[in-house]
């Protein structure tokens, strides 16, 4: 799924985020964000509030409570704020403070965990379109 929101780096944004698609946030927005297929937080973006997504990949800083099936946080990224995700990967040089909630997927032959790099690949090619 393409991105359909972009929120450029000289954009403030006061106020909540809610749809199905995906969203890259290069300014600062103020605000609880819930976009169902992804976010995607540039490096120098801001968000002071919670996020909520099934894919984030996080350049940028958050300071509020992250919830999503999957996470990536990237090496310029910081997060101020309790995580509760499936699946998270942190690169070396980011920055995390909070508590961490990381539940399994179950099956009938045992735990699945997703693969990063299509996750990653899907959502930069986003980014990039």
């Amino acid at each position: 799924m393409p991105i359909n929101t972009i929120i450029g780096n000289d954009i403030v944004f006061k106020g909540d985020l809610h749809g199905d698609s995906v969203i890259r946030i290069e300014g600062r927005v103020e605000g609880n964000i819930n976009l169902k297929q992804g976010i995607i937080l540039g490096e120098k973006a801001y968000v002071e509030g919670n996020m909520e997504s099934d894919y984030i990949i996080l350049f940028g800083n958050i300071k509020g409570n992250i919830k999503s099936k999957e996470i990536i946080l990237k090496s310029t990224g910081n997060v101020q704020g309790d995580i509760v995700t499936d699946a998270l990967e942190i690169e070396m040089g980011s920055r995390y403070n909070g508590n961490l909630k990381i539940s399994q997927v179950e099956t009938n032959g045992g735990v699945v965990y997703p693969d990063f790099e299509t996750v990653e690949e899907s959502l930069l090619e986003r980014k990039n379109e």
